[in-house]
């Protein structure tokens, strides 16, 4: 049988110092930044019903890692946070418009 227990997440500093200590990375800026986006991502599903996925700590560290392997946060947090949020289409385009890009707007592409 397994064992599933709803926890707090830590305060968002506590989770920046936390992440950024495990993954080595030290743009403080960005991890606040993707902190605040995981907090504002796990309120919008607890919010909206959206319970078939999970955020958090380690949803936080592994796109904290892709990102600094693409250079990219927003790339990086759909194949991360958002894929691990929900399995569910509607829910997943609503958490990238809602939360993600008014914090981590997608790169533009540059002009040749």
């Amino acid at each position: 049988m397994n064992l599933a227990q709803d926890i707090e997440l830590p305060s968002a500093e506590i989770m920046a110092q936390r992440a950024m200590s495990v993954t080595g990375c030290d743009d403080d800026v960005m991890v606040s930044r993707m902190v605040q986006v995981v907090n504002n991502m796990a309120d919008y599903c607890r919010k909206n019903g959206i319970t078939d996925g999970s955020c958090g700590m380690r949803s936080l560290i592994d796109w904290i890692m892709s990102a600094e392997i693409t250079g990219d946060p927003y790339v990086s947090a759909l194949y991360t946070i958002i894929s691990k949020a929900t399995a569910d289409e509607e829910d997943r385009n609503a958490l990238i418009v809602s939360v993600l890009e008014p914090i981590f707007a997608p790169l533009r592409k540059k002009a040749v």
